[in-house]
């Protein structure tokens, strides 16, 4: 339980909501369908989950117009989903934030630290960091030298990230992540060894983004490689040098980007697609589980590697799984034409018949 108690009555206030049943019951939390209890009310989000409602114990449900449930409260709401986060963060509201630098981080004598701030110790500030208002930095996280983090960002535990990278406002970092590590770029010589190219740009993080744990986000050769507002990042995406995801985008885990990719606003990479380098990517671009990018994606649905448009690849990956049949069905009829070419060649042969024209032998 959360420790916190609304009426049916506040509820549908907070969500909006047309309430049928009993304002005055009260409710102690919110839950999944299955596990809801009797003093809890659950959100039933569509009309796939109203079988499994009418067997729950839940108290009370919010659930859309229309939908038939039993006779227990409702609060009717357009969208269930919203009204799903809505509550548990009703129901579950982040922890009051502390200030100050704690015992045992390393700030730096030359770093400036806006009021209301918080390093935790372990945690290490380089010189030239600058660190707005609001600012999270958790145990044993490193920001490099002449870093600057906007105001409201979270760094978690053991983030690192390298000297230059800039953070705009109210960016989540997760344990782990490292952000600005040099690119990956190398050039062999004459004598075959591999030389490094220098990378001396950074990476800009854009508003509102979060990044989850164990990401790799490398800094440009020249510039920035960026991450633009609003974008969201699962665990273990690799995001290479001067790649510029756009706004609003959605990278699922395992993920990864090669370098100087584009990737237009709203898209969608789901888990373990890759997309090779110089690739783009247009806005509203779909791209399917394991699916592989080369070159140049419109808007829409894509899947399979390489990847193809939807309709398109479903109807190749139809024919895939037939394949060992249409194969014999293929050889059946070589040998069938092949039986016919004898004999009609040996029906010509005793004068039977005229051959086709084009198979009369030379003239003269």
């Amino acid at each position: 339980m959360s420790g916190r108690t609304f009426t049916l009555a506040e509820l549908a206030a907070r969500l909006e909501g047309e309430l049928e049943g009993d304002s005055q019951l009260e409710v102690e939390g919110v839950d999944a369908i299955a596990l809801a209890g009797e003093h809890q009310i659950a959100v039933v989000l569509d009309a796939a989950h109203a079988a499994a409602a009418r067997a729950s114990a839940a108290a009370a449900f919010v659930a859309a117009p229309g939908l038939v449930l039993d006779r227990r409260p409702v609060v009717r709401v357009a969208v269930p989903r919203v009204a799903l986060i809505e509550l548990l963060e009703l129901f579950h509201p982040q922890p009051p934030r502390q200030a100050g630098i704690e015992p045992g981080a390393f700030v730096d004598a030359s770093a400036r630290l806006d009021p209301g701030v918080w390093v935790a110790g372990g945690a290490r500030i380089e010189a030239e960091v600058q660190l707005s208002a609001g600012v999270d930095v958790h145990a044993h996280a490193v920001i490099g030298r002449g870093s600057t983090i906007g105001p409201e960002c979270v760094i978690h535990p053991h983030v690192v990230l390298y000297p230059g990278t800039r953070l705009g406002a109210r960016v989540e970092i997760h344990a782990g992540t490292v952000v600005g590590r040099p690119g990956f770029g190398y050039h062999r010589d004459a004598g075959g060894r591999q030389r490094r190219v220098p990378q001396v740009g950074w990476v800009e993080i854009e508003d509102d983004v979060e990044i989850g744990t164990h990401c790799a986000i490398d800094r440009a050769t020249f510039g920035a490689t960026r991450i633009r507002r609003g974008t969201k990042i699962d665990n273990l995406v690799q995001v290479g040098h001067n790649s510029d995801v756009g706004e609003d985008c959605c990278i699922v885990a395992q993920v990864g980007i090669s370098g100087s990719v584009e990737i237009g606003a709203r898209s969608l990479l789901s888990g373990q697609v890759g997309v090779a380098d110089h690739a783009v990517l247009d806005a509203d671009t779909r791209v399917g589980a394991q699916s592989g990018v080369v070159g140049h994606l419109a808007g829409g649905e894509w899947i399979g590697y390489p990847a193809l448009p939807a309709p398109r690849a479903r109807r190749v990956y139809g024919l895939l799984a037939r394949l060992p049949e249409l194969f014999r069905e293929v050889r059946q009829l070589r040998a069938e034409c092949a039986e016919l070419r004898t004999r009609l060649a040996a029906t010509v042969g005793r004068g039977g018949m005229e051959p086709p024209p084009g198979d009369r032998g030379p003239v003269g």
